[in-house]
């Protein structure tokens, strides 16, 4: 006879394995008391390998619920598995960061842990309340991380300027979720869809749902910096330690992306959700909107940046307007587009940080001058990291020039032709300013310091160099990836 309590711990194996993990983490640091901190690291690595390993056993299991909350489907696996993987790589910058203390830095794992934790139940949750409070874990695992160089005032102003955009976020998104709750008499995704109270709501009058729907929406916006809930980005992004900040940009937002496409999959998309569809449209309008501000706004201010960081930074909010271009269609074929995007991004900008972790550790700054004529000195990091640059920009052979496609094509079908063309235009403009650090490199007269050789660390940015260009002409694994991970609107319009 089978025991449900069991099977339930067993189908959240992965989450368990992850705690188990960030808790061994905490009392190992605590015992060698920050002196072999590098040994924490270790066993970070070595718990994302069996997270990892568990969920690649529940890939192709028919999509369930565990405890009533806990969605084991496909789709968060998707996000799961990006997250461990981002993970590995940060953990992996951690351990080679020379700019960082080589002892005592052993509660960055613990915090990182601990945020994956909370991406792990906010992707993989049809719940609200769980969303938020794996969205909470997070961002208190964020505030934490941007902080850590506790005697550093960029650091210190990013993790307070983290806090209060954080707090007034959340605060807003549960107000909406209040607001949402009040209508429908749940907080479960898939029943709000259809419940007869909220399609008469919105038959009648759908202001109120509109409200609710716009300030949740406000909420995922903050966490993917999405215009005008950016601010925050590029000073937190800068103040933050750069494995942090690689940390941010990628599985952080990445995670955002996944809870934003799970509402609005569940609401709009799903089964059932069809007397909801007709505002949807309402909604792809005001996504497609924020996605042409944001990444209009994000290339421009990264043209005026002299930081590679910052750079960076607003590079990034650019790369979520862009993501949002397949968002904003509403359809199956939109929503995976925008997560191979997120696929190909997780190569080229983990491998730009790599690079940047690097050279802050030879010049001991984060400028593009102080990469000037760096180039002759570190020849294969640095041309991995045009590479790297040119699929940001979009360029062929690279990933990134085949995720702006499928972007661009969902983007024409669905009737956004000028959203399409303001994404190909920033696409241009981003082209001068990604291109800036190639010139430093190679076009400026040879620099006289020498660069220090780290072979792990250059090692591993140019294998990320590698998948960047061989996913970019053999695209196959990453789009049926993809497209296989979008079981939780199975029988949705545009299927």
């Amino acid at each position: 006879m089978s025991n449900p309590y069991l099977e339930g711990l067993a189908s959240i194996a992965p989450e368990i394995v992850l705690t188990v993990t960030a808790l061994a983490a905490l009392v190992f640091d605590l015992v060698v008391k920050g002196r072999e901190s590098v040994r924490v690291g270790y066993l970070s690595l070595a718990g994302l390998a069996a997270t990892a390993w568990f969920l690649f056993g529940q890939w192709g299991v028919e999509a369930h619920t565990a405890f009533g909350m806990v969605s084991i489907d496909q789709f968060g696996n998707f996000f799961k598995l990006f997250t461990v993987a981002a993970l590995a790589v940060v953990v992996l910058y951690v351990m080679h960061d020379r700019r960082e203390r080589k002892s005592g830095v052993g509660e960055y794992y613990f915090l990182l842990l601990g945020a994956a934790i909370g991406i792990f139940f906010m992707v993989s949750t049809n719940n609200l309340l769980l969303m938020v409070l794996g969205f909470e874990l997070l961002s208190l695992s964020s505030y934490s991380l941007a902080g850590f160089h506790k005697g550093n005032r960029k650091s210190a102003e990013a993790s307070m300027k983290y806090v209060i955009f954080g707090g007034l976020s959340t605060g807003i998104m549960v107000y909406g979720i209040s607001l949402l709750y009040g209508l429908t008499g749940t907080i479960d995704l898939s029943l709000m869809a259809t419940s007869p109270n909220l399609v008469a709501q919105v038959g009648s009058n759908p202001i109120p749902f509109g409200i609710a729907t716009v300030l949740i929406l406000a909420g995922f916006a903050y966490k993917i910096s999405l215009a005008p809930f950016h601010f925050w980005t590029p000073d937190v992004y800068e103040g933050a330690p750069t494995p942090v900040t690689t940390f941010l940009a990628v599985a952080s937002k990445a995670a955002g992306f996944g809870a934003l496409l799970r509402f609005l999959a569940a609401l709009f998309l799903g089964q059932g959700a069809t007397a909801l569809g007709g505002y949807g449209e309402r909604v792809a309008l005001m996504l497609g909107l924020l996605a042409a501000i944001t990444m209009t706004l994000g290339n421009f201010a990264a043209l005026r940046q002299s930081s590679l960081k910052r750079m960076l930074a607003y590079s990034s909010i650019a790369h979520a307007g862009y993501v949002m271009v397949g968002i904003a269609c509403m359809t199956r074929e939109g929503f995976s587009a925008a997560m191979y995007y997120l696929a190909a991004y997780y190569f080229m900008n983990l491998g730009a940080f790599g690079f940047l972790v690097y050279f802050e550790g030879v010049t001991g700054s984060d400028t593009i001058d102080s990469l000037k004529g760096m180039g002759f000195k570190a020849p294969l990091i640095s041309m991995v990291m045009v590479a790297f640059l040119v699929s940001l920009t979009g360029l062929p052979p690279t990933v990134g020039f085949y995720g702006k496609y499928l972007l661009f094509v969902e983007g024409v079908d669905e009737g956004l032709l000028w959203l399409v063309m303001i994404a190909a235009l920033n696409s241009v403009v981003s082209l001068f300013y990604y291109l800036r650090v190639a010139k430093a490199l190679f076009l400026e007269k040879p620099a006289e310091q020498d660069a220090a050789p780290a072979p792990v660390l250059t090692g591993f940015v140019t294998v990320l160099g590698l998948a960047t260009v061989g996913l970019g002409l053999y695209v196959a694994p990453l789009e049926s990836w993809a497209s296989r991970s979008l079981d939780l609107i199975r029988g949705a319009a545009g299927s």
